[in-house]
């Protein structure tokens, strides 16, 4: 997540110096055929021009519209997992102490164990979500950013080790779901506690009911992650920019020729303007769909699974605590 007031340049050159070469290329092109060779004819009318980029304009901010669903979904998801994982624990802590019989020592010893096993949920959730799908960006903008990623974090395995039981651990090694497995172990742990008569039937239903609200969380955001943009639309909307683009400066020529001829090469900057203006606004909501690759604008889960590790580890009185996380270039990650 891009945390400073407004995008670094190098940020927006990075997205824009190809489609800043294609238009000035197209410019060009426009000026040599109709003034070099003479094919007066490519100097189209306006309309035509302008009735494209009317749709095109309207195609994209759709797409745009329905990529900030997505990563504003994917933002609320998050925010409802780190407001269920503190009521969780606070849960664990209160019910396993308010027996009038129960040993404190043992019940400090099961909420450790409960709390850090849900700590290395959130760090299996996370390796799930950083996996690679086929539709995800590719480009050289897109693996710069990612690097920074993977060298601002400790792997997934090692967190999860940290917080499991080696029993656990050697139990969910081979799953193919990692996260859904430690829920399991949640639940089984839970009706142990009930079983032994450290929680009662109200109390036993109160933490299950959390699990099933981690559940329901957790299959929203692989739902997300694993659900691609509708194809045709990111397809369709490249598709329509580039056939914009590419008859822009044919339909500017008519407009540049009235000014006289020493006044056409500005084609080629105005041209590179309006291009550039319709193509970022496709980039925007390109980088945007997808809110677990790894890019800048992407939901800052690594930034929130630590702050939860924060705040749960402070609920067990612990002082040697993560460091949080700072931004790195102003994103958070």
């Amino acid at each position: 997540m891009y945390i400073n007031r407004y995008l670094s340049p190098i940020i927006v050159y990075y997205y824009s110096w190809r489609m800043v070469l294609f238009s000035i290329a197209t410019g060009s092109i426009a000026i040599f055929v109709y003034e070099y060779l003479g094919w007066k004819w490519v100097a189209i009318p306006w309309l035509p021009v302008s009735l494209v980029g009317t749709a095109t304009a309207f195609f994209v901010g759709f797409k745009n519209n329905q990529s900030y669903d997505r990563s504003w979904e994917a933002r609320k998801v998050w925010g409802a997992i780190t407001n269920h994982s503190r009521s969780f624990s606070a849960a664990v802590r209160s019910f396993t102490t308010c027996s009038p019989d129960s040993d404190n020592i043992i019940a400090a010893q099961e909420n450790r164990i409960i709390i850090y096993r849900h700590i290395a949920w959130l760090y299996a959730l996370k390796n799930t979500m950083v996996q690679r799908t086929n539709w995800e960006h590719t480009d050289r903008a897109s693996e710069r950013q990612r690097k920074a990623f993977r060298r601002s974090q400790v792997p997934c395995d090692v967190e999860i080790a940290k917080h499991l039981p080696e029993a656990e651990l050697a139990s969910i090694k081979d799953k193919k779901n990692q996260a859904t497995q430690i829920l399991d172990l949640q639940s089984q742990h839970i009706r142990d506690l009930r079983r032994a008569g450290s929680l009662d039937a109200y109390q036993h239903v109160a933490l299950q009911d959390l699990i099933s609200k981690l559940y329901d969380e957790q299959g929203k955001s692989e739902r997300i992650k694993n659900t691609p943009f509708p194809r045709q639309y990111a397809t369709t909307s490249m598709l329509f920019i580039f056939i914009f683009m590419t008859l822009l400066p044919f339909g500017l020529l008519p407009q540049f020729v009235d000014l006289g001829e020493k006044y056409m090469f500005l084609l080629i900057p105005f041209n590179m303007i309006v291009s550039w203006v319709f193509m970022f606004m496709e980039y925007v909501g390109d980088i945007s769909e997808n809110p677990f690759e790894g890019l800048l604008n992407d939901t800052p889960i690594s930034t929130i699974i630590r702050n939860i590790e924060i705040d749960l580890k402070e609920m067990l009185d612990e002082t040697d605590l993560p460091a949080k996380f700072s931004s790195y270039s102003g994103t958070l990650f």
